[in-house]
């Protein structure tokens, strides 16, 4: 029964190491310090499972998991980012068109009632929207740019 609970534990701290990356990659906008990820967290992942005396295995599947997570959220935000380069315009497009025809813009952007594009795994579109009776801003940025339409 020992055995069954410690791979349990060991099961439900790697499925949080693999959120805690992929939220960490998916953010995009970190810049430098989100490659120093990619070296960190191999090299103390390996430290760390050399000076174990116990539970090697569980440490090196803990700095795998969340090592793959935070390269699957950055794959995510890259694809997001191609994206919406590609069709930030059509949603700038449609925000005008709302309010031509209610005369106010969209509280937030999942009011329009359309398909968002831009998605990554846990947020639903990397566009950054702003708006009062004034006007709207609409952006997105990552470590190198920011991108208004």
């Amino acid at each position: 029964m020992v055995i069954v609970s410690r791979i349990i534990a060991a099961l439900a701290y790697a499925g949080a190491a693999f959120l805690f990356g992929l939220a960490l990659g998916e953010r995009g906008e970190f810049g430098p310090v989100q490659y120093v990820f990619w070296f960190v967290i191999p090299i103390a992942t390996f430290v760390l499972a050399l000076c174990a005396k116990k539970a090697r295995a569980e440490i090196f599947l803990t700095g795998l998991v969340l090592f793959a997570g935070l390269r699957w959220g950055e794959s995510a935000f890259a694809k997001a980012w191609d994206e919406c380069v590609l069709r930030g315009r059509v949603v700038r497009a449609q925000i005008v068109e709302r309010h031509k025809t209610t005369d106010e813009y969209p509280a937030r952007l999942e009011d329009l009632g359309v398909d968002l594009p831009c998605k990554c795994v846990l947020r639903k579109t990397i566009l950054h929207y702003y708006a009062n009776e004034r006007g709207f801003r609409l952006w997105m940025s990552n470590d190198r740019e920011r991108i208004a339409f």
